[in-house]
């Protein structure tokens, strides 16, 4: 059975978090209740839970965040069931088009969304960076500024990012959003960045040597006893290489999917 998540089933998804394998512990409870319960399903079998969905939509396309089955509940066509509900949801919100990020390698998973219809549009990479290493970077002179709403659309734009992307980064507490702009005023480097992650789990520059004065804007925002910062960079391996080079930990490598929904 698929159904919509309620609120007592924190703990159960907290365990299910846990399979994903990411370097950061499960949303808080508090989280949960006010952010990621209304956009979850369940797949439930004689009273227990097996797997869940998390999704929600930026502008005007949805994005499947989390997609999780038990061990033991694999080959039992929950992935599949657990997709298709959310797509119906999406459907109903209006979206004709989901994106998705995979573990590169993930062969099952990768099965499972090609036939579904998406296709591999970007890969991504998740790092870690001592900020003690954040001053040796090459740098170019940019501006670093606050982001009014206003602006959203013009720095997706330029930067290549989701429309709406940023909007959604907007509504999780505690975010810090930090713009660049170049002599000529054009949008060159964006962050989302969390204090408690530690991190930006989105982070953008137009080429490898923004990333040092973002950084910088960056670092008065975060706790003095992180030491290091969870980055998560978009088609960018020049600027991976750079960081790499300069003491950054690949953590994981994902694949970007899109496609559109599949008929009802």
């Amino acid at each position: 059975m698929i159904r919509p998540a309620i609120a007592s089933d924190y703990p159960a998804f907290a365990t299910l978090y846990r399979e994903l394998g990411l370097d950061e512990a499960p949303p808080p409870e508090e989280r949960w209740r006010r952010e990621l319960v209304h956009g979850t399903l369940i797949a439930e079998r004689d009273g227990h839970i097996d797997g869940y969905v998390h999704f929600h939509t930026l502008g005007q396309v949805g994005y499947v965040r989390n997609l999780v089955v038990r061990d033991d509940a694999r080959d039992t066509g929950f992935g599949t069931d657990l997709m298709l509900a959310a797509a119906s949801a999406l459907r109903r919100a209006g979206v004709g088009e989901w994106h998705l990020n995979v573990r590169d390698g993930n062969s099952p998973a990768l099965h499972l969304y090609e036939k579904l219809g998406l296709r591999p549009e970007h890969r991504s990479t998740a790092l870690r960076f001592p900020w003690s290493r954040a001053s040796e970077l090459p740098a170019v002179a940019a501006v670093a500024l606050p982001v009014d709403p206003r602006e959203d659309e013009d720095i997706e734009r330029e930067l290549h990012m989701l429309a709406g992307q940023i909007a959604m980064a907007r509504l999780a507490p505690r975010v810090v959003l930090c713009q660049l702009r170049d002599a000529t005023c054009a949008p060159v480097g964006f962050a989302a960045f969390d204090p408690m992650f530690p991190g930006a789990r989105t982070f953008r520059v137009a080429i490898p040597a923004f990333a040092a004065p973002l950084l910088a804007a960056l670092r008065p925002h975060a706790r003095s006893e992180d030491r290091d910062l969870a980055l998560v960079i978009d088609d960018h391996d020049a600027l991976v290489e750079l960081l790499v080079a300069h003491g950054a930990t690949v953590k994981l490598r994902l694949v970007h999917y899109a496609g559109p929904l599949p008929a009802s």
